[in-house]
């Protein structure tokens, strides 16, 4: 694809996104990733949904998405191959499945999200954002002093997430052991500003996806809407087992 080919405008770049989407899919291109938009066209109850394998089609997806919404996910996990068929690299509004828990095979990533302390339904002042990246770096640094797999490093807009590598099944003692992961960091890296979320435990979780617009409340000069980015990612992605 050449340069002139790509999309990137003020409210998506594709460059950020067809990396997450290798990454998600890590190295399988059978495997199928969903693709999640909330509050779509602005209507709280419309979930934008579909289930792909091909890159192009994922792209297409996300550039026609993030003119209609500020609120691009998908799963990090393993998906059971079979979601495929609900809607095969195609994504539908008013979607009444999407990716459960139990569709996961999988866990290959711990979710690290750091979110600045404040109102609901706001994006966080500059200040904020700045607080939550160096947090993020902090933590990232304590993950490979500890002699844990380099994460992925991403700036979500509002804050920061860390995607620690892992390979585990997706079952009881796996879940218990990703929330106690993420409670033994918030205890030790949670504070008055910046704080670790502990609910993303579940398997299924959702983060968002880099390369489109977080957008939260109005777009105030004091609480800007910013785009989500890849900031690093390992030199060889490694699991840990």
């Amino acid at each position: 694809m050449s340069i002139e080919s790509k999309i990137m405008d003020d409210k998506f770049n594709e460059e950020d996104t067809r990396q997450h989407f290798d990454l998600i899919q890590n190295g399988n291109s059978d495997a199928p990733v969903e693709l999640r938009v909330l509050d779509f066209k602005h209507r709280i109850t419309n979930i934008y949904s579909g289930y792909f394998n091909d890159p192009e089609k994922f792209i297409e997806a996300v550039s026609f998405a993030s003119k209609n919404s500020g609120g691009i996910y998908m799963p990090i996990n393993v998906l059971n191959p079979a979601l495929i068929a609900r809607r095969s690299n195609r994504a539908t509004e008013y979607a009444k499945l999407t990716t459960a828990d139990c569709d996961i095979i999988r866990r290959q990533f711990i979710p690290i999200d750091l979110d600045p302390i404040r109102s609901s339904g706001v994006s966080s002042t500059d200040e904020q954002h700045e607080a939550a990246l160096n947090k993020a770096r902090t933590i990232h640094k304590w993950i490979i002093k500890e002699k844990w797999p380099e994460p992925i490093f991403c700036d979500s807009g509002n804050g920061a997430h860390l995607l620690l590598p892992i390979d585990l099944p997706n079952n009881e003692e796996s879940t218990v052991f990703v929330q106690n992961m993420l409670y033994g960091l918030h205890e030790n890296f949670s504070d008055d500003v910046i704080v670790v979320d502990t609910s993303v435990h579940n398997a299924a979780r959702i983060m968002r996806v880099p390369g489109t617009m977080n957008c939260k409340g109005d777009n105030h000069p004091k609480y800007p809407h910013r785009m989500a980015k890849i900031l690093s990612i390992p030199k060889k992605q490694e699991a840990k087992k």
